[in-house]
């Protein structure tokens, strides 16, 4: 007999063998139990999560010879064809090469005829968005009233596309990507099964870059499997996908933590050298950063991230070295590089800028927080006072830093002596903001918060001096004026007395154009 992949091989039988779409195998198996079952259904989600498998197990379970049931017995003649896709009544339609109205047309016709073996007649067609609007038309009225023993069942990678009037006559699933550890577990019963030896880091690697698509999953350890020849081990995984070893990031972050621009340098060197993509590593390393973030902040055994435990381990040891924001930092310089990388194409630029950017700003201490004394085996309570400290530590030295640039720059005496030159030079800038600053006065300079204040009346002049860009320029002129970088405070102050101001002469340039304009004379 020719060898059968494992995708196909290990294809789920019925609704329980489903990995990871529990929601969707709930319904469905209710569905059936009841009698309440649509005449169309929609399956929608990712490539290989088990959307064409659900829609045969349901063919099963209405034609099986003890159905309709929710447990087809798979070994029944209904069940058996329909499994190994020659049943007569189980009709599969690629959508991508079979999207025209023609093709519809001919499934209208045949339609009415009624199932020659089975209890139902069942229509599954794959990648429904790819046909074009006149065939979804012809379809519709069918759609809405079908006979009573036909059922469809759509499947789509992208439901956006579906025209509006035929999402309306389905039941719609969504399949969600599988997570890495229940990928895990089923290669685990594969190996199991076929007596493989894998270890479980090869594992976490080839459901990492499965992407959350069991299909893909089988599809890479049968790759996997082909190169080896015989035990598989973790390097094997990455020589066949050409993946990046954990143990590369490990080594890259503690470099830039250690301030050792050079061992950085040498370790992108080295990835490119062997000829792996440096887009790759990039992305790896944003990845790997991310995992640094949440092992930081929550316990050890979060289902956060995905890892095998000895390497869950080590993460956790180099997290509780660097302090939070310096992760949170190293993340936008991430960010920042792979902009970098996109615009001038080329990553390896980006990859060394940010290696040098990262190892100026070395940890200076290695804090221990909950989440890393809790991998060690410390009691929680121990881990909540080593969290606190560790907080009040990095607060007080934030409040330190914010304290010393708070000293007061000049005094009140200083900024109302040069009050005068400070509208003139706003004045330079923006006439209109020189207008609001006559209806307000410094009143009061704390640290390095100056205080306007301004009479009740005068609160439009407050609001419209309140703007993001009418302040930065105020500073702007403040800083030129008295050397002091301040910021603005703006406040409503009871009793304010400004002084009045002069009415302008009726000979001066504004008099004389409002006159003017309006064709009157000056009587006051």
């Amino acid at each position: 007999m020719s060898y059968l992949v494992f995708a196909r091989k290990w294809r789920p039988k019925d609704f329980d063998e489903v990995v990871g779409q529990e929601h969707v195998t709930r319904t469905l198996k209710n569905a059936v139990r009841t009698g309440r079952l649509g005449q169309a259904y929609l399956f929608a989600g990712p490539h290989g999560v088990g959307k064409t498998s659900c829609a045969r197990i349901l063919a099963k379970a209405l034609n099986c010879v003890k159905g309709p049931t929710d447990t087809p017995c798979g070994a029944c003649g209904p069940c058996t064809e329909i499994a190994e896709g020659r049943s007569l009544d189980v009709i599969e339609i690629d959508g991508a090469s079979n999207r025209g109205i023609d093709e519809i047309r001919s499934l209208r016709e045949n339609v009415k005829f009624a199932p020659l073996s089975g209890k139902s007649k069942v229509y599954i067609i794959d990648e429904v968005h790819m046909l074009t609007p006149e065939a979804f038309n012809a379809l519709l009225k069918t759609l809405e009233e079908p006979p009573p023993f036909v059922r469809f069942v759509f499947a789509t990678t992208q439901p956006d596309k579906v025209l509006p009037t035929i999402l309306s006559r389905c039941q719609r699933f969504d399949f969600a990507r599988l997570p890495g550890p229940k990928i895990v577990a089923k290669l685990q019963e594969i190996a199991a099964h076929e007596k493989l030896s894998i270890p479980e880091d090869a594992l976490f690697a080839i459901a990492k870059a499965s992407e959350g698509s069991m299909r893909d999953a089988e599809s890479i350890l049968d790759q996997v499997l082909s190169f080896a020849s015989g035990k598989v081990r973790t390097a094997d995984v990455v020589a066949v996908l050409g993946l990046i070893e954990q143990k590369v990031f490990f080594d890259f972050v503690e470099a830039v933590t250690q301030g050792d621009a050079a061992a950085a340098l040498g370790l992108i060197a080295e990835v490119a050298g062997r000829g792996k993509g440096l887009d790759h590593f990039l992305d790896g390393l944003v990845a790997y950063y991310r995992d640094l973030m949440v092992l930081r902040v929550v316990p050890a055994e979060t289902a956060l991230v995905e890892l095998p435990a000895d390497e869950r381990e080590r993460v956790c040891r180099q997290a509780g070295k660097i302090p939070l924001p310096q992760i949170v930092t190293a993340l936008g310089h991430l960010f920042v590089a792979q902009d970098m990388s996109r615009r001038l194409h080329s990553a390896r630029i980006a990859l060394d800028v940010l290696a040098v950017k990262l190892a100026q700003q070395p940890s200076k201490r290695a804090a221990e927080t909950g989440p890393v004394a809790a991998a060690a085996g410390r009691p929680p309570s121990q881990d909540a006072k080593s969290r606190f400290a560790v907080l009040k530590e990095e607060k007080g030295a934030a409040d330190a830093s914010l304290t010393s640039f708070q000293e007061p720059p000049c005094s009140l005496e200083a900024v109302l002596e040069a009050w005068g030159r400070v509208a003139e030079a706003v004045a330079t800038r923006k006439m209109s903001l020189a207008t609001y600053l006559k209806h307000g006065r410094p009143v009061k300079l704390e640290g390095d918060i100056l205080t306007l204040g301004f009479a009740k009346r005068s609160v439009f002049f407050k609001e419209a001096l309140a703007h993001k860009d009418n302040l930065e320029v105020l500073s702007k002129a403040l800083q030129d004026t008295c050397g002091a970088r301040l910021r603005i405070r703006l406040d409503i102050v009871e009793g304010l007395q400004l002084p009045e101001e002069e009415p302008p002469a009726p000979e001066a340039p504004i008099v004389k154009s409002v006159v003017d304009l309006f064709k009157g004379k000056v009587i006051r």
